[in-house]
């Protein structure tokens, strides 16, 4: 894995590069194992916002316990990534995974990791490893490049593990480029923590499986009031869901 400034350059620029077998399939089998193995043993003793379903199905999951998944995390390699594209020490804050069953899985709606961070600096990033293929029938990911130099207005999405949308999307779309990512198994798509993303509905035979890592530096703060008033936010909307 050589890093040169043309991989910082497109990044800097577009808030998002994809690095293509970051991960060699046999890593990621035995990542697609140990989370099998998690879901059958944890996700009945996970609640709330720890997990999503969709028709019985999980659709993501936000709460891990074991420590294969924090090994797997804090490798060399991630660790690697985050110093280069952060130009900073950098340290994991948290990791999730996204399921997108197939035929039902869920979109997820255009959106700023930041808002639900509320990170004072935004130089943080989120690392998306492919578990399986991904393209626009079953779940890709795009992105309004550019799009991550300013922190939008959101609002709640109604969708189960995304729970906010940007309010003005159709505006945004009229100023950045719409970009889609093709991957598969083992590539990676790296991406700003500002940068305005989702992802489409699974409509095929083909589950979209994708692990995720964020990724700050060090010494990075939030701002405490912002991110206390959203986690009471997230709170009444899942108490509103899960009442319907």
């Amino acid at each position: 894995m050589n890093l040169n400034n043309k991989h910082i350059n497109t990044y800097n620029e577009n808030g998002v590069i994809v690095l293509k077998k970051i991960f060699k399939l046999q890593e990621i089998q035995i990542l697609k194992t140990e989370i099998n193995k998690y879901i059958k043993g944890y996700q009945n003793k996970l609640k709330g916002k720890e997990i999503n379903f969709i028709d019985g199905k999980i659709n993501s999951i936000h709460k891990f316990r074991v420590n294969f998944f924090k090994k797997f995390v804090n490798q060399k390699k991630i660790k690697k990534l985050g110093n280069f594209f952060l130009n900073s020490k950098c340290k994991v804050k948290h990791y999730e995974y996204f399921a997108k069953p197939k035929k039902i899985g869920l979109e997820s709606p255009m959106h700023q990791d930041n808002f639900y961070w509320n990170l004072i600096d935004p130089n943080a990033l989120t690392m998306w490893i492919a578990i399986d293929k991904a393209d626009k029938i079953n779940g890709s990911l795009d992105y309004l490049i550019g799009s991550h130099h300013k922190l939008f207005k959101h609002q709640a999405s109604n969708v189960p593990g995304s729970s906010q949308k940007v309010s003005n999307i159709k505006k945004l779309k009229k100023n950045y480029k719409l970009k889609s990512f093709n991957l598969k198994p083992g590539d990676c798509l790296i991406h700003h923590s500002q940068i305005v993303h989702g992802s489409r509905r699974n409509k095929s035979n083909r589950d979209r499986r994708g692990f995720t890592i964020q990724l700050t530096p060090r010494g990075a703060r939030i701002n405490k009031t912002r991110f206390i008033a959203y986690q009471k936010s997230l709170e009444k909307q899942i108490k509103n869901r899960l009442s319907l």
